[in-house]
């Protein structure tokens, strides 16, 4: 029962990120570049929590591996900010590493609230008392290291593979709005 628990946990994570990379290439119109700068936050920042996991003392069970499928549909938010934010900046015909810089510099306090707010909110889950620690402290730890590790490799990471794969041709252009036209 548990073998086939940890089973259905570990392929709901992968078609959890396979959908979550499949959203973000039909959102971006089909852009590969953009999409796989994106998609890369999600093996990074599972990778990361593991190895905070693996510090911590905590292991593979039903627990940490939902925390860790929880935590995947999130994880590429801040990529994705970031990434619409230095592609913004190229529109706007600023330079290459100019728009990487200042579009990073741009959201990082955003996305920052955003990712520690999410995390105040699953860790406190994790310190409620007596028993339900033991079963919910795993959780929350495991989806907090991954929601903070997505918000460091979306400003780290993430400009940097923009530098050298996103270009101001690799999105669609922005489409009109109805304030623009008027």
């Amino acid at each position: 029962f548990i073998e086939e628990s940890l089973s259905g946990v570990i392929n709901e994570g992968i078609l959890g990120g396979v959908f979550a990379i499949l959203a973000i290439l039909i959102f971006l119109h089909f852009s590969i570049r953009s999409t796989a700068i994106i998609a890369i936050s999600i093996p990074l920042s599972v990778l990361t929590a593991l190895l905070l996991m693996r510090i911590q003392g905590l292991s593979l069970n039903l627990l940490t591996l939902s925390g860790l499928t929880i935590a995947i549909g999130r994880v590429v938010d801040d990529s994705i900010v970031v990434v619409e934010n230095i592609y913004r900046n190229l529109q706007n015909g600023v330079g290459k590493r100019e728009a990487v810089l200042q579009g990073t510099r741009e959201v990082a306090a955003a996305i920052t609230a955003a990712t520690l707010i999410t995390v105040a909110v699953f860790l406190p889950v994790g310190f409620i008392g007596g028993l339900t620690r033991e079963f919910f402290l795993p959780l929350a730890l495991t989806t907090s290291y991954a929601l903070l590790a997505s918000l460091i490799v979306a400003v780290t990471i993430v400009p940097l593979l923009a530098r050298y794969f996103l270009s101001a041709g690799s999105l669609p252009a922005p489409r009109e709005t109805a304030s623009q036209r008027i």
